[in-house]
């Protein structure tokens, strides 16, 4: 009976080791991959910004707004709205979590929904959400890709649900060594280029020049890094 007892206690813990080394492989590249020496810290500002949009989505007046109607003055409607005029929803990972507050003192009024460790097979469930709640603006930038790879079919179906209306901002991918990198950007890549309102935000270059904007996961901004993605993006969306 003692024999018996013991072998079930053996198994129980490896069936425990064996889940916890699971649960780090399906994190490898969420908030857990930091060093522990900035782990902490990265981990209580995406919870601190967490709170603070949940804050602002249960604010009766935080919803976003329509698109002013054209003026009878205007003879044809630009290819691109005035990003300024126009609403503004984000739909991203914890990148774009992290930097949320830089990113809002550029856009105040913009709607984030940013999520840890959201991929872009669930993007479709959140952009109808949103929709539902009244939340999807006129522009979409969608900040996703780090936490896995995707076929075009997912990208196309993400694409289709919000409609060629909207003018549709894709950020790539970036991490110093983020092994789905090249494949998820290639997808980016060939999503756009199959829709006329979709534009790619090259992150990937950018980030690549400079080191010192991350956390030391070589994915998540540090605070002069969160500053300078918000001011890229910014940089990037197109006016007219």
């Amino acid at each position: 009976m003692k024999k018996q007892t013991k072998t079930s206690m053996k198994y129980f813990r490896s069936f425990g080791i064996a889940l916890l080394v699971i649960g780090i492989s399906i994190g490898a590249y969420g908030i857990f991959r930091a060093p522990s020496s900035d782990a902490s810290q990265l981990e209580n500002e995406l919870m601190q910004n967490e709170r603070e949009l949940e804050k602002e989505e249960a604010t009766p007046a935080y919803a976003a707004a329509k698109t002013p109607a054209a003026t009878k003055k205007q003879t044809a409607a630009p290819r691109v709205p005035d990003i300024h005029e126009s609403s503004i929803t984000v739909i991203g990972d914890s990148v774009f979590l992290g930097a949320a507050p830089s990113f809002k003192k550029l856009y105040k009024n913009a709607v984030i929904d940013a999520k840890v460790s959201r991929q872009v097979v669930q993007a479709l469930g959140t952009a109808k959400k949103l929709q539902k709640k009244g939340r999807l603006g006129d522009t979409v930038i969608i900040a996703l890709g780090t936490n896995g790879n995707f076929n075009s079919a997912t990208g196309q179906k993400l694409i289709d649900y919000l409609g060629p209306d909207r003018t549709i901002y894709w950020i790539d991918a970036y991490g110093r060594d983020l092994p789905v990198q090249k494949d998820v950007n290639q997808t980016i890549r060939r999503v756009a280029a199959a829709n006329q309102n979709v534009h790619v935000i090259a992150w990937s270059k950018e980030g690549g020049k400079h080191p010192d904007w991350f956390y030391q996961d070589g994915i998540h901004l540090n605070i002069t890094g969160q500053k300078k993605f918000a001011r890229f993006i910014k940089k990037n969306l197109i006016t007219e």
